[in-house]
């Protein structure tokens, strides 16, 4: 056995068996193929054509180790040419179009698309249907069609061609979806329902495709960020995807405000309505509803709303009437709030009678009625200091009164409290119920207000009850009135009122840069301590349980007492009652909990007279208890406080820009001017917006009931007749103003789309910025390396073809010199005689032959010349003139 033999055993013996074999056998495969996909990777143009011309042409749907075939290959070499010959055979395309997507080149994406083989409906829903039975592509899902890769890669430019050839995205429908197709798509594989799901919404909310096929980018983004993060909560399998999709909506319309270079261009962004026929931007510029900003709070586009260009519009309308505000130091505001508040009365006084005046502009701005709505509320809390103060001469006499008469302070809190009533039923009807239960310190005002109006509720009862002498005397000691007096009832209830009130004053740091983030965490603790107590509460019930079933045999009346033998005598002493803590499941939460602030002991359980194994048994309960609270418990709500204080902290300006927005949008809309008590004033300008409306209500009965009037025209009498006259000329007036707004509604919306259009062109071109401007990666250098190998062997080829050339060439002339010697007119007279009878000097042959080598020279030399001038671009070839040229003079001698 030699040498090679045993070799080949040896490799046979360690050879590692590969069970799976997920790539092909490279021995297996055709060398022709296989030259034939080496070409394609290489960029070699001439073997690919070589390989596919007849008379036996390689498979051009050969694929390799990996299985790739050539074209895909090419594609992903980003290689044209190749693309360009391998379409004009029968080449199935396959993923070839994705890869080409992927890699962004339009053209040959615009190639493959124009080919026979791909339809339109093959761009979006019939993909998958393209591919045979048992085919699976190791790139791609079968649910990602062209038109959804490329809205993944945000390729603008293909993504438009792609629109333009017919090709679309189904949203996709409702979880709550019952229709057939959602059915079947759950029952039959679920994770690929839902995984279409994730990829149809990760087109949608790339930024290409809300720029290229939405007439409203900012409200298409906002919707479905909207959407994805409820979607982030339904589905929890997939909530990182979805949030991250959220997200990159929400960073798509606030780079687009980030690309308004006015504040035109803000205003109409921020003036939109989402709805096109309403009425709320109808006045354009004149008017600031600010509509797309509220449907941002709604949405709660944090980021949207504390933009710089958004912030600093909002800054501007706050402070609108007085610039000077910001420019002035600290002590200079106080003192201009001390001044403005006094002035209250007199403002008031003036704004009643005078509201389109100039001081009632200036009142009706957002600064100055959040200034005098502060106040009255600063008033308000005072009143509640007073209510509570009360000198001794006055509570000895009211103290023991059943039902007494409300004070002068309580009056006053009375009309206060009636005054923001009014408002909040005012802020209700202009927002709507929607909105105005979606803010929770809308919640904390109905509360408060809702405990005040049963306190003035209760103490109407008491008052009324008392003076019919059938609940016994007005006057009586305290510790002697009924439990379920309403006086008692109704002092429990304002106490608690109070409290709400007080911390209602948390409601207005918002607009502090320092207070604002410390309310916010505080808002979240309090979410957190929600979600501790609901745990810590099934703790405690499982102990309370436990060591109320534990001591509940044991009677609490009976008196535990220790003895001692004194003298022979058996003395008692240390008498007292047993504890009832855990002898109910009321008094086992109360002393568990009570446990833990140390205010009850837990050593009165040592006198009771239990078992060993009982007390045992009770001290671990009660052991393992304040450990799981006091150790695991507590400091867990500690954790989670942390944690959300620092979430706020990381985010603190963003957070308290969004929360200050929201705030200053509820002083923007016009109404609401004067604050509590002055707006139950009844204003001259009310009184005229009531006749109005009484007027058209009247006038819009009049006309219903004269269109269904039984009579005819003719019947009418004269003053009807003016009456329809007048009719008809409002009539006309009202189409003309219908037209007006009509044209003003147009103007408005090609106003804001043209603003959007230019937002959407400076957004893809900074986009395109930025893909130019992130350097060399390494898929260029592989393509550069690519075209400098394809740039390789087409000079090999062309150096080829200029050596058959060349050669062809001197094959020529050296036939055409044979030809010259034989012809007759290179004869000299008297040659034939001379060569005949060989009497040609050596001299005469000499001479002939540098002429002969001279003229083969000089043909030689125009040759290279034209060779070098048809070949541009291309290193000269000169092998002649590298050449000695006594091997032309041996050669042609030789050959004549």
């Amino acid at each position: 056995m030699n040498f090679s033999e045993k070799s080949n055993m040896k490799g046979h013996q360690y050879r590692i068996p590969i069970p799976l074999e997920p790539l092909k056998d490279g021995h297996n495969i055709d060398p022709k193929e296989k030259l034939f996909l080496e070409a394609a990777e290489r960029g070699d143009k001439p073997t690919m054509i070589r390989c596919l011309q007849p008379p036996n042409p390689v498979n051009v749907n050969c694929t390799d180790i990996i299985g790739r075939s050539a074209i895909q290959i090419a594609v992903d070499n980003e290689n044209v040419e190749i693309v360009e010959i391998l379409l004009k055979e029968n080449v199935k395309i396959g993923d070839a179009l994705l890869y080409a997507i992927r890699e962004g080149v339009y053209k040959i994406v615009e190639m493959l698309i124009n080919h026979h083989s791909i339809t339109c409906d093959m761009l979006s829903n019939d993909w998958s249907k393209s591919k045979t039975p048992g085919e699976e592509s190791s790139d791609y899902s079968p649910d990602i069609s062209p038109v959804i890769l490329a809205a993944h890669c945000n390729q603008f430019e293909i993504l438009q061609l792609l629109l333009s050839r017919g090709a679309v995205i189904e949203k996709p429908h409702q979880l709550s979806c019952v229709c057939q197709k959602c059915h079947e798509g759950m029952h039959t594989d679920s994770l690929r329902h839902s995984l279409f799901r994730i990829h149809t919404y990760r087109a949608l909310a790339s930024p290409a495709w809300m720029s290229l096929t939405s007439e409203d980018p900012i409200l298409t983004a906002f919707k479905l960020s909207w959407e994805l993060e409820h979607l982030a909560h339904k589905e929890n399998e997939f909530k990182d995807i979805y949030l991250e999709l959220s997200n990159q909506c929400k960073k798509y319309s606030c780079d687009l405000l980030d690309l308004c270079r006015s504040t035109e261009e803000v205003i109409t962004l921020l003036n939109k309505s989402s709805d096109s026929d309403s009425e709320s931007d109808d006045e354009g510029n004149e008017k600031l509803t600010l509509s797309r900003l509220k449907l941002a709070l709604k949405y709660e586009q944090k980021q949207f709303v504390a933009h710089p260009n958004c912030q600093q519009l909002l800054t501007s309308i706050w402070y609108k009437g007085l610039p000077v505000w910001r420019r002035r130091n600290g002590a200079m505001k106080m003192f201009l709030c001390f001044v403005l508040i006094a002035c209250v009365p007199l403002i008031a006084f003036y704004y009643l009678f005078f509201p389109r005046s100039r001081l009632g502009r200036l009142v009706r701005s957002p600064f100055m009625k959040f200034i005098y709505h502060s106040a009255s509320f600063g008033f308000f809390l005072l009143l509640l200091v007073l209510a509570s103060t009360r000198t001794e001469g006055s509570e000895r006499t009211r103290q023991n009164i059943r039902g007494p008469f409300p004070s002068l302070v309580e009056w006053l809190i009375f009309f206060w409290v009636t005054g923001m009533v009014w408002a909040e039923c005012k802020q209700l009807w202009e927002e709507g119920l929607k909105a105005y239960v979606r803010q929770w310190w809308n919640w904390l005002d109905f509360i408060m207000l809702s405990l005040y109006l049963a306190t003035f509720s209760l103490k109407a009862v008491a008052f009324f009850q008392i003076h019919s002498e059938k609940y016994g005397p007005r006057v009586l000691e305290r510790p002697r009135w009924p439990n379920n007096d309403p006086t008692l009832i109704a002092e429990g209830v304002f106490a608690v009122a109070n409290v709400f009130s007080f911390a209602r004053i948390i409601y207005l740091f918002q607009t502090n840069p320092h207070l604002g983030p410390l309310q916010i965490s505080l808002g979240c603790m309090i979410i957190d301590i929600a979600k501790f107590l609901f745990i810590f509460f099934l703790i405690l019930t499982s102990f309370a349980c436990g060591l109320n079933q534990l001591y509940w045999y044991y009677d609490a009346s009976m008196e535990i007492c220790q003895t001692k033998l004194i003298n022979g005598e058996n003395v008692t002493y240390n008498c007292q009652n047993s504890s009832d803590a855990f002898m109910t499941i009321d008094s086992s939460y109360t002393a568990l909990l009570w446990s833990l602030f140390g205010v009850i002991p837990i050593k009165e359980l040592s006198y009771r007279r239990d078992q060993a194994f009982i007390k045992w048994v009770g001290h671990a309960l009660l052991g393992a208890y304040m450990i799981m609270a006091m150790t695991v418990m507590i400091n867990m709500l500690i954790a989670m406080m942390s944690r959300s204080f620092q979430d706020i902290e990381d985010h603190a300006d963003r957070e308290w820009k969004f929360a200050r927005s929201k705030l200053w949008m509820g002083y923007f809309d016009e109404g609401s001017t004067l604050p509590p008590p002055l707006n139950l004033i009844i204003s001259p300008k009310s009184i005229y917006y009531l006749l109005r409306g009484v007027q058209k209500f009247g006038a819009r009965l009049f006309d219903h009931f004269c269109q269904s009037s039984p009579y005819d025209s003719h019947s009418v009498k004269p003053e009807n007749k003016y009456v329809n006259y007048v009719g008809n000329i409002s009539d006309v007036k009202n189409k003309q103003n219908e037209k007006h707004d009509t044209r003003k509604k147009s103007s408005i919306g090609s106003n804001y789309q043209e603003i959007m259009k230019r937002l959407v062109n400076r957004y893809i071109h900074h986009t395109k910025k930025q893909l130019r401007q992130d350097g060399v990666n390494e898929d260029d250098l592989l393509e550069i390396k690519q075209d400098i190998s394809s740039l390789r062997y087409e000079l090999r080829e062309d150096r080829k073809k200029e050596t058959i050339r060349n050669t062809g060439q001197l094959n020529n002339i050296k036939s055409d010199i044979l030809r010259s010697f034989r012809s007759s007119h290179l004869n000299p007279p008297g040659y034939q005689d001379v060569v005949e009878t060989n009497h040609l000097s050596i001299n005469e042959i000499e001479v002939i032959k540098r002429e002969v080598v001279n003229a083969v020279r000089e043909e030689l030399r125009e040759a290279i010349r034209e060779i070098q001038q048809t070949v541009r671009g291309h290193p000269p070839v000169q092998p002649h003139t590298s050449m000695n040229p006594d091997l032309y003079h041996t050669h042609l001698y030789t050959q004549l």
